[in-house]
């Protein structure tokens, strides 16, 4: 696995046409992997909003939990 990731949230142009008939943006999220042998690896998807929200709250408590790894003495290998 790569060391060094970057991820970024913004407004998607795309747009998602409700049952209602109404519109909702929708959110790009961007995956970079600076460490890709390929030079710059990217990968994008277009997500609801609900779903772009849970993955955030998924993010930041997986991101939570290896700050508080890092913490302990010995510093276990992260489970897979």
């Amino acid at each position: 696995m790569s060391g060094s990731w970057e991820i970024e949230a913004a407004v998607s142009p795309a747009r998602e046409i409700l049952p209602n008939g109404g519109v909702q943006l929708l959110v790009r999220v961007q995956i970079v992997d600076h460490d890709s042998s390929d030079g710059v690896a990217e990968a994008f998807i277009d997500l609801r909003c609900p779903d772009a929200h849970r993955l955030a709250l998924e993010i930041l408590a997986a991101a939570d939990d290896a700050d508080w790894q890092s913490k302990q003495d010995g510093c276990p290998e992260p489970t897979r």
